[in-house]
């Protein structure tokens, strides 16, 4: 059997769950034989306790149980004291095999959930910058939470729903057989018609709950970028301008989930009037053979009690539908970013990336960002090892650019990036990556100490290192006034410090690294003179040693790194051993 959409997605990340989801669908089936126990106490108490005395009944065939309740040889209120006793323990039984399948399987759930989110994750974080670019955070944010928590409510309401309304259906259906075979024909024939209108909702519900759920991650999206630059929309009093591109995206989620929900609401009532015409018949049918002596009282009632225990997982598979078609929706939302191959992939033979003892080399490369439209084309340029190289020249000439594709943030169109005579795409990524420290033109901070953002740029870093590599890049000079000094908080993007500060953990980061070669873009752009001459100090005190080679101690070597900076400063460039201008053609001169 082809399974659902959602359910073959969550397929990989539910494997090593499977003992669980098999452990609670044996509890469901224990389940389902425990309600179908429950109509019998009270048919015994109608038969056999509550005796009937019209000629009718007096005259009927034995009743199933007649000769279990002989046995007793009981009075009724006997009778009657044992059937309310089995209905409690029936129920109670009910009741703790629902309580242990459901905790096993939502529990199976959120670890499928976790592993899932874990592997969406892995897989956004690998994806191309090309990517990155064309899709928004604050979507993938909506495809990591809410659709992968529709996909486990499809997986809950499978075993939980699926499961023991199939095997309640098969049960009740041949119980009614051997019952009365006339009454089961009269109560399934609702079933398709049933099957009909399921099968119609579910298109129309999944196509409505796709569009909902595009629109909700637009909404994500725009929320996410609207809260990212609250500042600058307060700075420009464009607050009204935020609201009603907030409010526009609120109301096209709102009109399109009341549409939804319009679609869904549409099938209770036909549902229901369609199992109530069924139930109908049987008990217009059922009635005549009670009268005529076929049935007993509590025979009918028993018919009557499997007829809604048949309805009900009827009508639950059709509900089931529904879940299933949320979840379809959101499925393949899922599927985008799980199957999504746009990479910068390692090749099958890639070794480890050298040690940068001879230098860097840009042999005729070109690249641009779209077909067509090269930013950088034909870009020579040579880098000794220990040398200091800063790129001057106009914006949007590929300065920037061509220190993404020394990282393979993207990978070349034409030409070829050597690393000691080693092509760069021969290289594994993480070895390569592990060459460089790279300080961006935005210096990024996590939302949390000072010490966790200076210590991300090394992994081994131990506290001495960060604290070595802090006192290097001039954090000192600030962090002491801080609250808890280098464990103060940042906040989200290092708001609690100014763009200078930000700079310098930003190269305290890169200080600590063990990188040979460090990266910097454009890092006293927007600053003060001050704050600049700050910082152009810290690059010096930074790149003069191999601080990070040995970050984890916080020593400093007496080798110089090789660094390549990007800027517009002629003060920072002037620390340069040698200044390459670009012009509209990328061709490199001193």
């Amino acid at each position: 059997m082809k399974l659902p959409l959602s359910l073959a997605v969550a397929g990989p990340a539910a494997r090593p769950e499977l003992p669980a989801l098999a452990a609670a669908s044996g509890l469901v089936v224990l389940r389902v034989g425990a309600v179908l126990l429950r109509p019998w106490p009270l048919a015994l108490a109608v038969d056999h306790a509550l005796r009937p005395t019209s000629p009718a009944q007096s005259t009927a065939t034995p009743s199933v149980g007649s000769g279990f309740a002989a046995s007793l040889a009981a009075s009724p209120l006997v009778v009657l004291l044992l059937a309310a006793a089995a209905s409690v323990l029936l129920s109670a039984i009910v009741g703790l095999l629902d309580m242990a399948s459901l905790r096993t399987v939502e529990g199976a759930a959120e670890r499928i959930g976790a592993s899932l989110r874990a592997a969406m994750f892995q897989r956004t974080m690998t994806r191309s910058l090309r990517w990155h670019d064309r899709m928004r955070s604050g979507e993938l944010v909506s495809r990591l939470t809410t659709d992968v928590g529709r996909l486990l409510d499809a997986v809950v309401a499978m075993t939980t729903s699926f499961l023991p309304d199939a095997v309640m259906l098969a049960g009740v259906f041949a119980l009614l057989v051997a019952f009365d075979p006339e009454l089961a024909l009269i109560g399934l024939a609702v079933a398709p018609v049933l099957a009909v209108l399921a099968v119609r909702q579910r298109r129309r519900i999944r196509a409505a709950q796709h569009a909902a759920r595009t629109e909700s991650g637009r909404l994500a999206g725009a929320t996410t970028d609207l809260l990212r630059n609250v500042r600058a929309v307060q700075a420009f009093g464009r607050i009204d301008r935020a609201a009603a591109i907030f409010g526009t995206r609120n109301r096209a989620v709102l009109d399109i989930e009341l549409r939804a929900i319009d679609v869904d609401a549409r099938w209770t009532p036909m549902a229901d009037i369609v199992l109530a015409i069924g139930t109908a018949l049987v008990l217009v049918v059922g009635g005549r053979h009670v009268l005529t002596g076929a049935l007993s009282v509590g025979e009918l009632l028993v018919v009557l009690a499997y007829l809604r225990d048949l309805y009900s997982p009827v009508r639950g598979l059709t509900r089931l539908s529904v879940v299933l078609a949320k979840a379809g929706a959101s499925a393949v939302r899922v599927r985008d970013v799980l199957d999504c191959d746009e990479a910068v992939e390692d090749r099958y033979d890639a070794r480890p990336a050298p040690r940068l003892r001879s230098g860097v080399r840009f042999e005729r490369v070109s690249f641009g960002y779209e077909a067509g439209r090269p930013v950088v084309d034909q870009f020579d340029l040579d880098i000794t090892a220990g040398e200091t190289v800063c790129l001057l020249g106009p914006s949007g000439i590929g300065k920037s650019t061509s220190l993404h594709l020394l990282l393979r943030l993207y990978d070349v169109d034409a030409g070829r990036i050597l690393i000691d005579g080693v092509d760069l795409r021969d290289c594994d990524q993480r070895s390569l990556r592990d060459r460089f420290a790279f300080v961006p033109q935005d210096p990024w901070l996590l939302d949390a100490t000072v010490a966790e953002n200076i210590a991300f740029g090394n992994q081994n870093a131990t506290r001495a290192g960060v604290i070595a590599a802090g006192r290097t890049a001039l954090v000192d000079e600030f962090a002491d006034r801080l609250p808890f000094g280098y464990d103060t908080p940042l906040g989200e993007g290092g708001v609690r410090l100014s763009g200078g500060q930000r700079r310098r953990v930003a190269l305290a980061r890169a200080a600590v690294s063990p990188a040979p070669m460090v990266l910097l873009d454009e890092p006293t752009a927007s600053l003060d003179p001050v704050s600049a001459g700050s910082v152009i100090q810290a690059i010096r005190a930074m790149t003069a040693g191999t601080t990070g080679t040995t970050g984890t101690t916080g020593t400093t070597g007496t080798s110089r790194r090789t660094v390549l900076m990007v800027t517009h400063d002629r003060d920072l460039a002037a620390i340069a051993d040698r200044v390459v201008t670009l012009d509209h053609q990328l061709a490199g001169r001193r």
